[in-house]
């Protein structure tokens, strides 16, 4: 392919909702921006995904709301259901309050206006193999083109928003970065989008999307029931790695054949993948490079909606490319703004929650359905901690508490504790380094917070 270009500011490595994005901004802000994917066009946007996406993001990016083709329906929030069915927490968000798009119509959009924004060339089946280093910094991108041919792609930033299997991430040369996430931080999906006819069955709760707690069915996840329009639902479930082989089964047994109650049925898509369920990488960039999305582990810990944040990722890592580039270095310490934007806004939230999915992992669902039923932990303390750090808890609010959790105090203390710990952890993110001298120290910090729940989970009685 004689007519590829080879040298970038910037390069874009998937064309996802978080890469498009990048891509965007960058080429938005006059940087010369190389946008490359392993599929073909059409198919950017097509993805195993939950579809939810709140209204937040695109008043934040200034950009056009889901519509048309690509809206499927309206949500208001989330709810979070006990095994049992009998209690639920609603999380009422903007960032969780929205749409549910259709995924490839969506896609395709941010794809185009991406394009629209001036971006020089766009690779299409086209392969990332390998990152480029010169003087310790990222300086491009090694890819396998459509037509089998071997290219280098040079470039003064990469930005990788190449999915949870992120091949770049793996070759990354950094003691900053993550390079590969623990299987207990990740789960493995399997998904159905299911229409069918208004006479034989109707969409539950159709303006929220539903998460059910199932240690039993789901174990180490959760059961999803979404809604994608008056006839159709995505419903799916997550578990951990270990049940590999029986994820599908548990699909088909304690999914579909629980929710959808007619046989007259057409399966739209379907499909599984592994979904992050932690808080970011302790670092998202190095020399010459930022990672966004689930490369990244950007992915919200609770109900893993991954749109939202990738977004916002991919406009922040756009605008920090720029100011590097425009300093004349991407060095870490030039792109350290871009970690710095991360972890005192989402990164906050998602390492709080990452803290209660640790405990709601290991809670049976005995102790789930009475730890939320007796409120011990509601919906609006979960978002007051996650998005806030704070929580301010009155003598007669701890009193009533104490009193519902009375045949379980070993529960309400869990609980209790993880309240503190949530409220910890997210002030410490709030308070991320904006010098990257300091990020040791602040990294000890959060690595104690995790510690004390760990043992916690092994062993409440000695951290009481």
């Amino acid at each position: 392919m004689e007519s590829v270009k080879k040298s970038f500011d910037v390069i874009v490595v998937g064309a996802g909702t978080g890469g498009s994005t990048a891509a965007r901004f960058a080429a938005k802000q006059g940087l010369d921006v190389c946008l490359i994917d392993r599929k073909d066009k059409n198919s950017i946007g097509d993805k195993i995904c939950g579809d939810a996406v709140g209204t937040d993001i695109f008043d934040y990016l200034q950009i056009n709301h889901p519509k048309g083709e690509e809206l499927s329906c309206n949500i208001k929030g989330a709810k979070l259901y006990t095994p049992n069915l009998k209690k639920c927490i609603t999380l009422m968000d903007p960032r969780q309050a929205g749409y549910i798009v259709n995924r490839l119509e969506f896609g395709q959009r941010l794809l185009n206006e991406a394009l629209d924004n001036g971006i020089s060339q766009f690779l299409e089946n086209t392969m990332a193999l390998d990152l480029i280093y010169e003087n310790n910094q990222v300086s491009g991108v090694r890819v396998k083109l459509s037509d089998g041919s071997k290219i280098m792609l040079k470039s003064k930033v990469v930005i990788d928003a190449s999915g949870f299997y992120s091949p770049l991430r793996k070759k990354v040369k950094s003691s900053l970065i993550e390079k590969e996430i623990s299987k207990e931080d990740s789960i493995l999906c399997f998904r159905e989008i299911v229409k069918f006819s208004l006479e034989d069955m109707q969409v539950n709760d159709p303006e929220y999307i539903s998460i059910i707690l199932d240690q039993d069915k789901a174990p180490g996840g959760y059961i999803w029931y979404f809604p994608k329009n008056s006839s159709s639902v995505n419903v799916g479930l997550g578990a951990f790695m270990d049940y590999k082989g029986q994820v599908k089964e548990f699909y088909k047994k304690n999914v579909f054949n629980q929710f959808i109650k007619t046989s007259k049925v057409e399966i739209l898509s379907s499909g599984g993948g592994v979904v992050p369920i932690r808080r970011p990488l302790w670092s998202c960039a190095d020399n010459g490079i930022m990672l966004i999305g689930d490369a990244a582990c950007q992915v919200n810990p609770l109900h893993g909606g991954g749109i939202d944040p990738s977004m916002r990722a991919g406009y922040l890592a756009a605008n920090c490319a720029k100011s590097a580039i425009d300093a004349g270095e991407a060095s870490i310490e030039n792109l350290w703004m871009y970690n710095y934007n991360i972890m005192t806004s989402f990164g906050a939230e998602f390492a709080s929650l990452d803290l209660l999915r640790m405990v709601l992992q290991v809670l049976n669902n005995e102790e789930l359905n009475f730890g939320l039923e007796q409120d011990l932990l509601t919906g609006e303390e979960i978002l007051e901690i996650s998005s806030s750090g704070d929580l301010n808890l009155s003598l007669l609010d701890m009193a009533v508490k104490g009193f519902k959790g009375i045949s379980k105090p070993n529960l309400l203390l869990d609980l209790n504790y993880l309240r503190i710990r949530m409220k910890e952890v997210s002030k410490l993110y709030k308070k991320f380094p904006n010098d990257i001298s300091m990020f040791e120290s602040w990294k000890s910090s959060v690595l104690q917070v995790y510690d004390k729940v760990r043992k916690m989970l092994i062993n409440p009685k000695k951290v009481k």
